[in-house]
């Protein structure tokens, strides 16, 4: 079961610890179960932690000890704690809240989850709490948030909705020094510590002029077997209705009332052109689940007559005479055929199959990995402009307002 804490988070929290270090999932309620005992069994004696909460309202906030979780009954002298939110209903907006009461910064009790601050500020839950579906209602409490830690202006309300209604929680232990490097994924559906939960919007600078390109890539998560995209998502995603850093949350949907939906998206809001991308050394072992999944998504694209392409990677992986030299990759019978049956599966013409070749582990930039990469985005573009122009055309004929796609 993946880690849920992203890397951002994880850089943000590295920063306000103030010193070089890692993390460490050492207990997590939905793989071990929401239980004190448990919980001191797996945390107690491991030195600094941090505790992560994430509530149903898609906000997520915790606590940091650097002092050693236990079951003794007593106080947790600690100047270094704090709490945090990380995310508030979906948006990232990361705040640190230092602790004041340095003598009860902590409260370590054998029948208490995580406990913060005398009162006591954050607590968590007591002896065992059983989920109600996919969410846990923890039984402890938050009345006196703001006792032991300073808040900064803020309130019970602003940094956890005033909510133990929570999917998970989680607790790391910091490890000094440098993490490692995340290995190499297996399955591009699947998902892995690192990847997004997040729709986000980028945009490409020209650094020669000082002056942005015109045009935006937009990425969202990718499939999980065990997860399918929420397809009315998909939909407020391509209608141009989901705003930049929107933070998924499979138990609270988006819908028109979330903050931050698009009311009146304009053209340039919208998806003109979609890129799947497919790990090409895994296309045999694709499950029928998750390509049921990618034409569903499918029907919805086509029905707003959206141009598709996909981005076959891990060229190298396919074909040993690609990961000697990348300029083979047309050449190659095993590259043709992984096109062929990504074409296939995806009812796309094979002009539509872009085989691209990933950086993973090079530390300079490689002239011939550029130029695949470079004639894939082309591609795209083109599609999007002959997309756009079709929309604008179509906009004029039924009289509307054009826009320039400028």
């Amino acid at each position: 079961m993946p880690e849920l804490l992203s890397k951002k988070y994880r850089d943000q929290l590295v920063t306000w610890i103030g010193r070089t270090c890692h993390f460490q999932l050492v207990y997590k309620i939905s793989r071990d179960g929401c239980s004190a005992p448990t919980f001191h069994q797996k945390c107690d004696g491991q030195g600094a932690t941090v505790t992560v909460l994430y509530n149903t309202n898609n906000t997520i906030y915790g606590g940091y000890l650097s002092q050693s979780w236990n079951s003794n009954g007593g106080w947790i002298n600690d100047p270094n704690a704090f709490l945090f939110r990380l995310q508030y209903n979906g948006s990232s907006n990361p705040l640190k809240f230092p602790v004041t009461g340095t003598g009860n910064a902590g409260y370590g009790h054998s029948n208490y989850g995580p406990t913060f601050g005398g009162g006591h500020d954050i607590y968590t839950f007591s002896g065992t709490v059983s989920p109600s579906g996919k969410a846990f209602s923890l039984n402890g409490g938050l009345t006196i948030l703001g006792h032991s830690y300073n808040l900064n202006g803020q309130n019970v309300n602003t940094i956890a909705n005033n909510s133990l209604e929570v999917t998970n929680l989680e607790v790391y232990k910091v490890i000094d020094g440098p993490g490692q490097t995340v290995p190499d994924l297996d399955k591009p559906w699947r998902e892995h510590d690192g990847w997004t939960n997040e729709y986000r919007q980028y945009k490409v600078k020209d650094f020669s002029k000082g002056k942005f390109l015109n045009f935006r890539l937009c990425d969202t998560r990718g499939f999980e077997e065990e997860f399918a995209l929420d397809a009315q998502e998909i939909s407020f995603i391509l209608d141009g209705n989901i705003p930049d850093r929107y933070q998924f949350n499979p138990l609270v949907p988006f819908t028109p009332d979330t903050p931050g939906y698009i009311k009146d998206p304009n053209m340039k809001d919208k998806i003109h052109c979609v890129a799947f991308v497919i790990d090409g050394s895994t296309v045999d072992v694709m499950s029928d689940t998750v390509q049921k999944r990618m034409k569903d998504l499918q029907v919805r694209m086509n029905h707003r007559g959206l141009p598709q392409v996909v981005f076959l990677t891990k060229l190298d992986k396919i074909c040993p005479d690609v990961n000697d030299d990348v300029k083979n990759t047309f050449t190659s019978t095993a590259v043709c055929d992984a096109v062929e049956k990504v074409a296939e599966i995806m009812g796309l013409p094979r002009a539509h199959v872009l085989p691209v070749k990933n950086y993973e582990s090079e530390t300079k930039l490689k002239p011939a990995l550029d130029i695949l990469l470079m004639q894939a985005l082309q591609r795209c573009l083109d599609f999007a402009d002959d997309y756009m122009d079709e929309q604008l055309d179509k906009m004029a004929a039924e009289g509307k307002n054009v826009q320039s796609k400028d």
